[in-house]
């Protein structure tokens, strides 16, 4: 058997030496091939970047299998609260949901990783007891590699910090080679069955994300009237719009800015969203980036952060500006756990967008002009901030 697969997903499924390539040469030992057509992973992100990917992804009707890895990373964004957990599941509905549309004879596959310290040891966590809900209303697959391997191992040695290279990854090559077993006894029965296309079920959340629109960078471009700039290594290849110095002018009515995804590169600036009286700060920069470690990297921002009560409500327009920070102001920082705080101020900002998710009806989407006094100077000082949570991704 011969699947055509698509793969979504963060850093565990990156990684090399990892489970995936175990679990490749596994399913391929035992009669099951993943021809991998599209390897769409990307270390940092959440199930937010995997609605983005697919969205821009227009060939999902001619695959068999769709593999998707964030729910450790999910968890680290979303964790256990209401409100976020909730939201969370609109992105991951959204997931499963709008693959089906596309595809109704696709296989999907979730696997559900656990962190070194996890609250898998000790409780129910919300996002592994969601995947499963929401995988089971779907009829797609859900293998909960956490639950298996306390099952099978024992919490001594699935606790033990030896299992672990880090916070969220598995010790490479022992720990990833038991999880990719794992996996393919999973996988493999459930693959051998008979794929029954049905027709999609009730939502479980009438306002999940699959109809959810995406702009990559060339489109954005497009539209602003920009050249796209290209970055490219040996995994990706990614055009951009720059904002540089400027400001994107974003209202959308009954909808959301959901998500952003931007290459990380040395000159790269904190972006400030102004939403109504509010001024956000968020860091995008990343320490491998800063160290002189990676040239650049692809990575995402999620909204969260801006909306705060009305994060389920969203208002019947929706006005907010994107931009580099400048100097001057009182702003409300956000620092996602796989970013830094920015010391400094580049002198010449580089601020490549390549891609925005969100949801409601596109009425704004354009460049505005910085100003001279908006410019930063050179090595300035980042101005006093009000520190808001910090919230994590992996």
């Amino acid at each position: 058997m011969k699947l055509k697969t698509v793969i979504i997903g963060g850093s565990n499924t990156v990684m090399l030496p990892g489970y995936l390539p175990s679990l490749l040469s596994t399913m391929a030992r035992r009669g099951i091939e993943f021809d991998v057509v599209a390897d769409l992973a990307v270390g940092g992100t959440t199930s937010a970047f995997g609605l983005y990917q697919l969205k821009i992804y227009d060939q999902l009707a001619d695959c068999d299998l769709l593999l998707i890895e964030y729910a450790l990373n999910d968890a680290f964004v979303y964790g256990d609260e209401r409100r976020p957990f909730r939201h969370w599941a609109r992105f991951y509905e959204g997931i499963i949901r709008y693959a089906l549309e596309q595809n109704p004879n696709l296989r999907i596959a979730t696997l559900v990783f656990g962190a070194r310290n996890g609250s898998f040891l000790n409780a129910v966590p919300s996002i592994d007891a969601g995947i499963n809900y929401i995988s089971q209303c779907y009829g797609t697959i859900c293998v909960d590699v956490s639950r298996n391997l306390m099952q099978r191992l024992g919490r001594d040695v699935v606790g033990h910090p030896s299992f672990y290279s880090d916070q969220g990854h598995y010790a490479r090559p022992v720990a990833t080679t038991i999880v990719a077993n794992l996996i393919a006894d999973e996988l493999e029965p459930a693959l051998q069955r008979p794929v029954k296309a049905a027709a999609l079920p009730p939502p479980i959340d009438p306002e999940h994300f699959a109809g959810a629109r995406a702009l990559d960078g060339v489109q954005l471009s497009k539209r602003l009237g920009r050249v796209p700039v290209e970055y490219s290594n040996r995994r990706f290849s990614i055009s951009a719009l720059d904002l540089g110095s400027d400001r994107l002018r974003f209202e959308v009515d009954k909808g959301q800015l959901l998500a952003m995804a931007y290459v990380c590169e040395p000159r790269i600036p904190p972006l400030d969203i102004r939403l109504g009286n509010d001024l956000h700060r968020a860091a995008l920069l990343k320490g491998g980036v800063r160290d002189g470690t990676y040239k650049f990297l692809v990575s995402m921002l999620s909204f969260e952060f801006l909306y705060g009560t009305t994060l389920l409500d969203p208002p019947a327009t929706l006005a907010l500006t994107l931009g580099g920070g400048s100097a001057g102001g009182e702003h409300k920082l956000h620092v996602p756990k796989d970013s830094i705080r920015h010391e400094t101020l580049p002198a010449e900002p580089a601020l490549p967008i390549s891609g925005i998710l969100f949801t409601g009806n596109l009425k704004v989407c354009a460049i505005e002009k910085a100003t001279d006094s908006e410019k930063p100077a050179p090595d300035l000082p980042t101005p006093p901030v009000k520190l808001e949570p910090v919230t994590a991704s992996n």
